[in-house]
């Protein structure tokens, strides 16, 4: 049954998700596998070096490739060791980006189908809890147990499907979560992240819920960064904690297995159903959170934790939309020069426009 819901989903998240028009390459949308070699092949495109200093940003317009200061039009800009796209949180614009995808995608005159365009928002340690396979376009949990921590109180929290059905058709971020308090029995919820579908105004609200009290209630991003009447929100492809940038009530979360995703296959991953790992689930104790660190949510983009690995950028492109909206563009970063522990230091990047 799971697996033929998520293949009657795949004509949906094609059809609403996709950014731009599908791509007449065979190249497609492949993701990255740890440890894969990408071929990646960065000779086409325009060069452009980025200077990033230890503290503070420097902004990038992607056509014409160029840096640019604060108070300019730009598309990314590079902080420390995070990248960010005009867009959401980060700025006003309508920009974002999806990656990473496999290096040769960059050979491509066209934009690759993707199912949708992150934007930067405050994320955290439900930063990645899905695998996403490129072909289908589907998303597939990890079913990483995590903590979410209120006080004194911890609650252990597994996201297990991102598929569901409303009226007899599938729907997409119709999020289905296990979770129990430490100690308490585990109890399975859907919550509603589909804010109107992808194509809806980004207002639109969202389902949270109070794992307290059981209460839920349909927020807009605004209102949920008010509001101190829930511990997660569902919006999408995204999970959110209500603490430092995701909202004022001071919620702390962790991932147990996250050392485990840089390594993970999506084959492994696609194994995995919430029976294989109900098991798993309810063997966490209190004790199996000694030692974690549990933080609130930060602004995170498309490239946040994916863009460097062993000190050197991942051998990928991305794909990137501008700050209008208007112009997708295939990025890859090539190299490091004078990288330290709080910068890339001079970042070699290839920046090429394509259509669609």
């Amino acid at each position: 049954m799971r697996r033929l819901l998520v293949l009657g989903l795949v004509a949906l998240a094609a059809c609403s998700d996709e950014a731009g028009a599908r791509p007449d390459t065979g190249a497609g949308a492949t993701p990255i596998d740890a440890g894969a070699d990408a071929a990646a092949s960065f000779d086409t495109g325009v060069e452009l070096r980025v200077e990033v200093p230890a503290t503070g940003r420097v902004y990038v317009r992607l056509e014409p490739p160029s840096v640019v200061g604060a108070g300019d039009a730009w598309d990314l800009a590079f902080e420390g060791l995070d990248v960010y796209t005009n867009s959401g949180s980060s700025g006003s614009g309508k920009g974002g980006a999806f990656g990473p995808l496999d290096g040769i995608t960059f050979l491509g005159d066209q934009a690759p189908q993707v199912p949708f365009i992150t934007q930067d928002e405050p994320g955290g340690a439900f930063r990645n809890w899905y695998a996403y396979e490129g072909s289908t376009h589907a998303l597939y949990s990890r079913f990483h147990t995590y903590g979410v921590k209120d006080g004194d109180r911890i609650w252990k929290v597994q996201l297990l499907s991102y598929y569901g059905e409303r009226d007899g058709a599938a729907v997409s971020a119709l999020l289905r979560v296990r979770y129990a308090e430490v100690g308490g029995a585990a109890q399975e919820i859907t919550l509603d992240g589909t804010a109107g579908g992808p194509n809806s105004p980004a207002d639109s609200p969202s389902e949270c819920i109070d794992f307290g009290t059981g209460a839920r209630s349909m927020l807009t991003p605004a209102a949920a960064l008010a509001s101190s009447a829930w511990h997660i929100c569902a919006r999408r492809d995204s999970i959110f904690v209500n603490g430092e940038k995701g909202g004022p009530r001071g919620i702390t979360a962790v991932d147990l297995q996250a050392a485990e995703t840089a390594t993970e296959t999506l084959s492994a991953v696609q194994t995995r159903t919430p029976e294989s790992t109900a098991a798993a689930f309810d063997a966490v104790n209190r004790a199996s959170f000694d030692g974690k660190t549990f933080r609130g949510d930060r602004i995170v983009s498309a490239f946040s934790d994916r863009w460097i690995e062993n000190d050197a950028p991942v051998n990928a492109a991305w794909l990137v939309v501008d700050a209008a909206g208007a112009q997708k563009v295939l990025v890859g970063f090539v190299r490091f020069e004078g990288a330290t522990t709080a910068s890339p230091g001079t970042v070699v990047m290839r920046i090429k426009p394509v259509k669609g």
